[in-house]
């Protein structure tokens, strides 16, 4: 493995000291790089705990100066939390699982029970799969990433709520039934609080947590002070030394100046004005961004990846606070030339900084 540990980078950043160099972060899901183990078919992927295994180690093997989250977890997707609580999911050939609604009325949310990961939806083959991920994790590489044998990748509370009621009906709830809403989300954070500690079942205690919640850009500032910040900060709040990150590449210039009050430590944001995101969360947030990941990362050139990194390096190097990435997940099928040209670029920053 390469001398440069990205990791001894992260936690100076979190500790809010400027890196020796910009670290790079590979959001990796849904095999984006390239389905490991002979599969053939995303299918594989996410019934074959072992083809899931080796496909999330794939970038860590390929890319060793790069940091790659979520890591390694037990991946269904957007469908696990929503199943445990009674959607139904909808398998697919090639794409992700996909929750369903069930709930034709949210006055019925009343009568949801709370959830036992041990029993309810995928939660408990989930547990089995990351059981079996962990116990087949080569410890060199725990050893250089520290984070690896703790990682949880969960939706947000609204989200889960999306799949539980349908959109339609949770945003108009907002206006005609906010109590009930607001019960809903209440089971719903208490729900994600007890997946995230029945996985510390699993690996002890959790390193990594990413939450993926994109519902606030598509809602007003006010109902995300409402609805959005009181649970997901919950969540967070309930894993003090967890490495904490919240997921939106939404456009949230309408609601950027709430994300501080998540007391997430990593924003990874969309491929926005990068000024203006580090101005909204100051130092209290480090930023992941923000490199368009189809227009420059899938479509581009090596050599239109390096401008688009340098440009970014340029704003959110100096002083930390920034983590060069997609900005969003990687694009099924991105060139490896481009990954390689995004950790070129910033280990070349560096030595010119």
């Amino acid at each position: 493995m390469e001398d440069y540990n990205p990791y001894q980078d992260l936690q100076r950043l979190l500790l809010h000291q400027e890196p020796a160099r910009t670290p790079v972060v590979l959001w990796y899901t849904r095999s984006s790089l390239g389905l490991q183990g002979g599969a053939k078919r995303l299918l594989d992927y996410y019934q074959n705990p072992e083809i899931k295994l080796e496909t999330q180690l794939f970038p860590l093997k390929r890319f060793p100066e790069a940091l790659v989250f979520p890591g390694i977890y037990p991946d269904y997707g957007v469908a696990l939390e929503a199943s445990a609580f009674g959607s139904p999911v909808r398998f697919f050939e090639d794409n992700p699982p996909q929750a369903l609604p069930f709930l034709r009325d949210l006055r019925e949310t009343a009568d949801l029970r709370p959830i036992d990961p041990g029993r309810d939806g995928l939660m408990p083959q989930a547990l089995k799969e990351y059981s079996y991920m962990l116990a087949h994790l080569d410890r060199a590489y725990v050893k250089r990433f520290p984070y690896l044998d703790g990682c949880a990748w969960v939706m947000g509370p609204l989200e889960v709520a999306d799949f539980i009621v349908g959109p339609e009906r949770l945003f108009v709830g907002f206006y005609d039934f906010p109590q009930v809403v607001h019960r809903l989300l209440t089971r719903v954070t208490e729900g994600l609080i007890a997946w995230l500690k029945a996985l510390e079942g699993v690996c002890g205690e959790l390193k990594l947590i990413c939450m993926v919640e994109h519902t606030p850009g598509q809602i007003s500032a006010g109902h995300s002070e409402e609805f959005f910040v009181p649970y997901a900060r919950e969540v967070f709040r309930s894993f003090p030394k967890a490495i904490r990150l919240y997921h939106n590449e939404d456009h949230l210039q309408h609601a950027m100046r709430l994300l501080p009050r998540l007391e997430a430590q990593i924003w990874h944001c969309g491929p926005w004005d990068l000024r203006e995101m580090k101005a909204a969360v100051e130092k209290e947030m480090t930023l992941m961004g923000n490199i368009h990941p189809l227009k420059t990362l899938l479509q581009g050139t090596p050599d239109e990846v390096e401008e688009a990194c340098r440009a970014s390096l340029e704003i959110g190097a100096p002083g930390g606070g920034f983590l060069l990435s997609s900005a969003g997940g990687l694009a099924p099928d991105t060139p490896l030339a481009n990954v390689e040209a995004m950790i070129r670029t910033a280990a070349s920053f560096a030595r010119r900084s």
